[in-house]
């Protein structure tokens, strides 16, 4: 028994936290003993630092004597802690003299102070483990990645509130390190004192990136590369489309984006720009597609991503084929039809709506649809020359009874109530006949009057038999106006005419059933005299084509849009017609939509197909893709290839590849020479999402308002149902050091995944088009100069960390991790500053950048390494005539300008005067601010094709265009 009591003590023992107590009452009686050892101690301790509660009152007691001058002994201090009340907590009189008497000497008090430190610290540890073990044994814990951080985060604030070690530096020991600094600078004979850019300007401007400087790069958000206001984006979670005004102005955006494999997938917006008014143009592709831009904004190609002013009317860009959205709501399918015929051949301008069609199964449809309204009629109104049409109304018939239903259910409840008329009357301040012809169901309240009875009797409306008050009031706007109102469509011409919003979010099969009945109106499905299968749509209203064109897209249904020739020469509006193109989407249309009442033409259109041979010529890929082929092919022939698969080579052999007989290939001659060279990227390419749509128009729009959206990972979206695209310089810098420096580099990208950003290096480096890197569409010369670009790097200490949102503790752990197992840093690049975030940070944005700018300039202190960080620049220099940034245009926070050593600004004036032929592929690095140094500009070359900026010297000016 006495073993397992002498057991138990022990283990309570060894759960007491760490601490000395001697060392703590040593250091309070040395100090009482010399004064001047304040200055030592209270580098290192803190009041909480000390384990007794009494020793930390003592302490801060100390503390508030020598900020006031007074000395520190038993006398003074036994006063301080009096006026404090706390003199007795703390033992009293005699405890403070105890203190002073049992500590002979103070001289080894700095060494009492470093373990009650020690102590202090390993309980901060103890508190900080046994914290993240009970949320990891918590019923409903945190994910594990989150208590990694936070576990991560409690160790490294530890670290941060130990003192730090330092302090001032004699006269006599900084003179001797300056004349050493000037000896070395002066053996180096004019050579760079820092890290080298790799830009012979800047570095005699600024000797190199220097060691402990943070360096801010600073450019603004996209160059330019915006979308007009106005224009949609498909919501992929609703189906809703939703103006990039408004996803901008709510800062959240679930849109479509399209992958590496060409296949289009939901993500979500990053970052929103408003870039003010810029000169738009207006991009028309042989479908019809409209999209308007500016001409910065790159679009895919069949060389990869293409900025508007690199195109020509007749070159092919990506649209997509198909949006595979479709939204979650419901609506009762008698109000799906009368959308889709009131959109079609509705009258809504006059008192009652009207439906005009010639067609009796459409009329008997519309009506039996109008007949699920309460209370509304349909009456055929016919004149001699003129089309059949249904007016609207109120069932005269339907108000009598609902008002008897109504005068019913009032002289029940007032006589439950044993209320009389006469009472009801005077409670409700109306006369005794008003509420006579009530009862008698000859009139109605007025609408409040309503409302104040129905509170006076305690009752609901629907207890009074009146669901809806319109429903029993004479003059009230009838059910299917207040409809179409709620739905947009009502009191419209028809050249104003577009679908509802509430259609895009309807589910699969009431979309489908609306598109139904709208081309049972407009729509036309036959086989012309030449044999061709055609289903089109007309309307005078190019918008509502331009919208049914993208509901039929959610289906893979391809369509064109084009204005259709008339022999009107007085109409106004002139009409506009859509096509469905291909075999492929005609048969989609008439297995999942259909025409109603014209079922027998759609199915000669479909016999008519099955007849016929498949042709693609329209849905072929670039003719860039000929050339992949061919290298993939190499030396070997298509026979061998296509046997060797187990396939039968193509009728005469010739493939057509190259030559004047070459013909750009189908998806499925794609699919079909993936298959035979097993190669995944052609499959992609044959299995996309993709169509490649002819430019036939691009026109100039003037000055109009734009925006942009940034995209983590893929950095493109689909807006108008066209694919569109949205950090070179620091990159070349992190290029240089990595191959100059035997030091590792540490990349902090929280905007580009790293695998993007090696292969943006691999193309800088090696001088090879971005965009074929990115595909893999590397040309016969390119494959060496990959090999070299490898050869380069692949023994660099280069790490790139494209961790999210990452915060300056998290950065500085990681830096620290890399140091233990690397050896010092020779460069930190972050992209970008305003992507940093501190859990936890109560105070505002602008409050956090300050608090962000100041641990970097920590970090480039602590690691003695330049710390190199892009920023965004404010949306105002965008106002100015002159576009050049300065120091104000830092966005968010005025202490980055407080806290860098050096700031440069790029800038690339054909950004904002792509017609200045003077400007191309010129780029200048503004150094607004130089802590050591001169400011000034350097003038640069800008490759855009290999993102690569380079030095730009008069004798290789045209060196650097002519590639």
């Amino acid at each position: 028994m006495n073993d397992i009591v002498e057991t138990d003590k022990e283990t309570a023992a060894l759960k007491v936290p760490p601490h000395s107590l001697e060392a703590e009452q040593s250091v309070l009686g040395g100090l009482m003993l010399d004064n001047q050892a304040w200055d030592t101690v209270s580098e290192r301790l803190v009041g909480g630092d000390f384990y007794r509660y009494e020793h930390r009152l003592v302490f801060n007691a100390m503390q508030g004597l020598a900020e006031g001058g007074h000395p520190l002994d038993v006398v003074t201090l036994s006063e301080a802690l009096e006026n404090r009340d706390q003199l007795d907590t703390v033992g009293g009189l005699a405890y403070l003299a105890e203190l002073a008497r049992n500590t002979p000497s103070a001289s080894n008090i700095r060494a009492y102070a470093d373990i009650v430190r020690e102590r202090a610290t390993l309980r901060k540890l103890i508190q900080a483990a046994n914290q993240v073990a009970e949320s990891a044994f918590a019923p409903q814990g945190r994910p594990a990645d989150e208590l990694v951080n936070e576990a991560e985060r409690l160790v490294f604030q530890i670290s941060e509130e130990r003192p730090k070690s330092g302090g001032p530096i004699g006269m006599s020991e900084l003179l001797a390190k300056a004349v050493d600094r000037i000896d070395e600078l002066f053996n180096m004979q004019g050579e760079m004192s820092g890290l080298s850019t790799g830009f012979r300007d800047l570095d005699d401007m600024t000797s190199g990136l220097q060691p402990s400087d943070l360096v801010i790069i600073a450019g603004r958000p996209s160059m330019g590369k915006c979308i007009m206001a106005g224009s949609r984006l498909v919501d992929p979670s609703s189906g809703a489309l939703i103006t990039i005004d408004e996803l901008v102005a709510r800062q959240q955006a679930d849109l479509l984006t399209l992958n590496d494999d060409f296949r289009l997938s939901p993500s979500k917006a990053s970052a929103f720009v408003d870039d003010g008014r810029k000169p738009v143009f207006r991009l028309r592709t042989a479908l019809g597609r409209e999209i308007c831009t500016t001409l910065t904004h790159p679009f895919l190609t069949g060389e990869g991503w293409q900025s508007l002013a690199h195109l020509k009317v007749g070159e092919r860009v990506a649209v997509p084929r198909r949006i595979p959205v479709f939204g979650q709501s419901r609506m009762p399918e008698h109000q799906v039809k009368v959308l889709a015929y009131m959109v079609a051949d509705g009258g809504t301008t006059q008192s009652c709506a009207m439906f005009t069609n010639s067609d009796p199964r459409l009329r008997e449809d519309f009506a039996a649809a109008i007949r699920a309204f309460s209370g509304l009629v349909c009456r055929l109104v016919e004149s001699d020359g003129r089309t059949p049409a249904l007016r609207v109304s109120r069932e005269r018939t339907a108000l009598a009874h609902s008002r008897q239903a109504f005068a019913k259910t009032l002289r029940q409840t007032l006589a439950r109530a044993g209320m009389s008329g006469e009472a009801l009357a005077g409670v409700l301040n109306v006369s005794k006949a008003a509420v006579s012809a009530w009862c008698n169901g000859r009139s109605m309240p007025a609408e409040a009057t309503f409302g104040r009875l129905c509170h006076e009797l305690g009752v609901p409306a629907a207890e009074l038999e009146v669901a809806n008050y319109a429903d029993v009031a004479k003059n009230s706007t009838n059910p299917l106006r207040r409809f179409l109102e709620t739905h947009g469509v009502w009191g419209l011409q028809a050249p104003q005419k577009r679908i509802p919003e509430a259609v895009f979010q309807l589910e699969r099969p009431l979309l489908a059933l609306f598109l139904n009945r709208l081309f049972a109106c407009d729509g036309s499905a036959f086989v012309q005299a030449n044999g061709q299968a055609r289903i089109s749509y007309a309307s005078s209203s190019r918008e509502l084509i331009r919208d049914i064109q993208h509901l039929l897209l959610r289906f893979g249904i391809l369509a064109k849009v084009r204005e259709k020739t008339n022999g009107y020469a007085n109409l106004v509006h002139a009409p506009w017609e859509l096509e469905v193109l291909d075999r492929a989407s005609i048969e989609v249309f008439a297995s999942d939509i259909g025409i109603f009442s014209k079922e027998a033409r759609l199915a000669e259109v479909v016999t008519c197909l099955m007849g016929k041979r498949v042709h693609s010529n329209r849905d072929s890929l670039p003719e860039s893709v000929n050339h992949y082929v061919k290298v993939a092919k190499g030396n070997r022939t298509w026979k061998f290839l296509f046997e060797a698969a187990g396939r039968r080579l193509p009728e005469g052999g010739n493939l057509h590849l190259t030559g004047s007989s070459a013909r750009c290939l189908s998806r499925a001659r794609a699919a079909e020479f993936a298959d035979v060279l097993e190669d995944e990227y052609l499959a992609n390419l044959a299995q996309s999402d993709l169509y490649w749509d002819e430019i036939v128009e691009i026109t100039p729009l003037g000055l109009q308002q734009v925006y942009d959206l940034s995209v983590d990972g893929t950095h493109n979206f689909v807006a108008e149902d066209v694919c569109v695209h949205n950090t070179t310089f620091a990159m070349n810098l992190v290029e240089h050091a990595v191959i100059s420096s035997d030091k590792p580099v540490v990349v902090f990208s929280m905007e580009m995944p790293a695998e993007s950003l090696m292969l943006r290096m691999l193309s800088s480096l090696g001088r090879i088009d971005q965009t074929r890197v990115r595909t893999g569409q590397l040309e016969d010369e390119d494959w060496p100069r990959l090999t070299s670009a490898v050869n380069l790097l692949k023994d660099k200490q280069l790490f790139i960390d494209d961790t999210a949102a990452l915060s300056p503790n998290e950065m500085r752990s990681r830096v620290r991790r890399i140091v233990r197992e690397h050896g010092n840093i020779g460069l930190i690049m972050i992209d970008y500053l305003q992507l940093m975030q501190i859990p936890g940070f109560s105070e505002n944005r602008t409050g956090e950048i300050s608090e962000i700018s100041r641990s970097l300039k920590g970090l480039a202190k602590e690691f003695g390494c330049p710390v190199v960080s892009l920023s965004q620049l404010n949306r105002s220099l965008e106002q100015r005539p002159n576009k050049r940034p300065v120091m104000s245009d830092l966005r968010e926070s005025g202490a980055i300008e407080q806290d860098a050593d050096v700031i440069a600004f790029v800038y690339r004036d054909e950004v904002y005067n792509p017609d200045n032929p003077d400007n191309q592929g010129l780029a200048e690095l503004i150094i607004g601010k130089q802590r050591n140094g001169p400011i000034g500009t350097v003038h640069m070359a800008f490759i855009g094709k290999y993102t690569r900026f380079e030095d730009l010297a008069p004798d290789s000016y045209g060196q650097h265009f002519g590639e």
